[in-house]
């Protein structure tokens, strides 16, 4: 069994609203994340999963207990955790290759080594021919593409990814998806993915973590027992995979539900 490479705590998290005083986000979250594991942070909105992803990359601080990455505690963001988020945060006066190229030449990579890695990374992604472009010149579904790819060059341990897919149309989400997966069968990146959708979520995941609402707890950790390499034609006239996306409904269905039962 591969070692835990994420380990949260006795985690919560309170904000200050103003005129409305303080907020509980998050309370009493336990979670182990194994090296190589595919996690989701499945809940509804407001549920305080994407300020755990958040607090797990080191961008916002914990009210109360800790989290832990390789066991060294997480005081700020570092280059083992990578994030995707769903607002691209391109540099729009860079080109794509510009952009991939934008950690390495902070990290003070030599110049012909960082173009190498990032021409490297734009085919793995289907952009090679796409490198001189800048990224307003791109679909949306391009651009999030450029944005794995910029996060992959520096070759972070574990990939923090909140709901990066949510923007984009369903042919682009679901080709998108694809295109993760065999990625990350490839490399084997420890992926912390954030969604509110249970296909999804079943779709990529080792495990589900489902979240009540405010304040976020979890409801329940689910082991998704499918096959690997996925393949979605197959998956989708699996019985296995739509008993799992119908118990995980009917969970987020609760969780969604005014004043959870806790």
């Amino acid at each position: 069994m591969p070692k835990s490479l994420i380990e949260i705590a006795g985690l919560s998290k309170c904000f200050e609203v103003p005129g409305r005083g303080a907020h509980l986000a998050l309370t009493d979250i336990d979670l182990s994340v194994r090296e190589g594991e595919f996690v989701s942070l499945l809940g509804p909105s407001g549920c305080g999963k994407s300020t755990l992803l958040y607090m797990v990359g080191g961008f916002v601080a914990p009210s109360s207990g800790e989290i832990r990455v390789s066991d060294k505690p997480v005081r700020e963001p570092g280059p083992d955790r990578g994030p995707v988020f769903q607002e691209f945060a391109l540099f729009p006066w860079k080109t794509v290759l510009q952009n991939v190229m934008y950690g390495l030449t902070v990290q003070k990579v030599p110049a012909r080594q960082a173009r190498q890695r990032a021409e490297a990374l734009l085919c793995k992604v289907g952009l090679a021919d796409y490198a001189g472009f800048y990224p307003k010149q791109l679909s949306g579904g391009m651009r999030q593409r450029v944005a794995i790819a910029r996060t992959l060059a520096y070759e972070p341990r574990i990939l923090l990814m909140d709901e990066p897919f949510g923007a984009l149309d369903a042919y682009t989400r679901t080709t998108l998806q694809n295109e993760l997966l065999e990625i990350w069968e490839r490399d084997r990146k420890t992926v912390l993915f954030v969604t509110h959708a249970v296909d999804e979520a079943v779709y990529l995941s080792d495990r589900v973590v489902v979240m009540s609402g405010s304040p976020g707890r979890v409801l329940r950790i689910a082991d998704i027992d499918l096959p690997r390499p996925r393949v979605r034609t197959q998956l989708l006239t699996d019985p296995r995979y739509q008993q799992y996306v119908l118990e995980l409904e009917a969970l987020l269905d609760h969780a969604r539900a005014p004043e959870t039962a806790q």
